[in-house]
């Protein structure tokens, strides 16, 4: 009776064992191959600090231990691409943070204040409205972007003037460089970040009447707009006759660039040097 037992038990076992998918073996030939990958992994990255120097910059980027950037990690080997595979569903913002806009670092600087140069501290930083937040650091840093983050005040003064071309009249007899009844004025672009121009102008700063030269100081105020990066200044020089007025201007005009990092009150001074007519000169700053 026992052998009968026995023998039904082994038959049981079998029959069970036929209907199975996988053997009892191949299963735990699975459970094996499964855990030593799981140890495998483990053990990288146990000795990674000490031997990541004979591992190939792919498995360094594979087990997080690469010193590249993510964005580097997954654009050449498919490993911490985070948010990349999904940035088709992100807003243009979260794009230029996480480094995946094709707008480029102006357009994510003027716009949304990410990728932004700075001047003073290594540390990156991110801004919303006109208030810094520092993520690297508690200690406060000064930091600076290449345009400016508020709107400012330009004060600009005009300071000399010289006639260098004789007869502006063209009836002076003896070659007369004072015949000259010029009327000066400037105007001013303020161009952002991404190309935008703002253009004022400082009206007539002086008008003279058969004088050669002058000096002293002729002001006004103007205000610059927030975001401004660059500042384009075209001097204005037209010789007042009674019949027409001539357009004396070298029609050059100068540049100054990235005024973010221009402190308050910090001059500039600047020059028409260009002009074969006459010599001019003025300079501002930002308050």
């Amino acid at each position: 009776m026992k052998l009968l037992k026995y023998l039904c038990f082994i038959l049981f076992t079998i029959f069970v064992s036929a209907c199975s998918d996988e053997s009892p073996t191949q299963v735990m030939e699975d459970d094996i191959t499964s855990d030593q990958r799981d140890i495998q992994r483990e053990y990288a990255r146990d000795h990674s600090s000490s031997s990541s120097s004979y591992m190939s910059e792919a498995d360094k980027c594979y087990y997080g231990t690469s010193t590249k950037s993510d964005s580097y990690c997954c654009s050449n080997y498919g490993y911490r691409c985070y948010y990349v595979s999904s940035s088709s569903y992100m807003s243009e913002a979260d794009k230029c943070y996480y480094g995946t806009s094709t707008k480029g670092s102006t357009y994510c600087c003027y716009n949304y204040g990410y990728q932004c140069a700075y001047a003073y501290s290594s540390s990156s930083y991110r801004y919303s409205s006109s208030s810094y937040r520092y993520s690297s650091s508690s200690v406060k840093t000064e930091v600076t972007a290449a345009h400016i983050t508020k709107s400012k005040t330009m004060m600009f003064k005009l300071t000399s003037y010289k006639q260098k071309s004789a007869d502006w009249d063209g009836i002076s007899a003896g070659g007369s460089y004072s015949d000259g009844d010029p009327t000066i004025s400037f105007n001013i672009y303020f161009i952002a970040s991404g190309g935008q121009s703002t253009t004022k102008s400082t009206g007539t700063l002086i008008s003279l009447q058969d004088q050669g030269s002058w000096s002293g100081t002729k002001t006004t105020t103007l205000e610059v707009p927030v975001g401004t990066q660059d500042i384009k200044i075209c001097p204005y020089v037209v010789d007042k006759d009674v019949l027409d007025n001539d357009n004396k201007s070298s029609g050059y005009c100068y540049t100054k660039t990235n005024i973010g990092y221009l402190t308050n009150y910090s001059s500039v001074e600047q020059s028409d040097y260009n002009s074969s007519k006459y010599e001019l000169e003025w300079e501002w700053y930002l308050y």
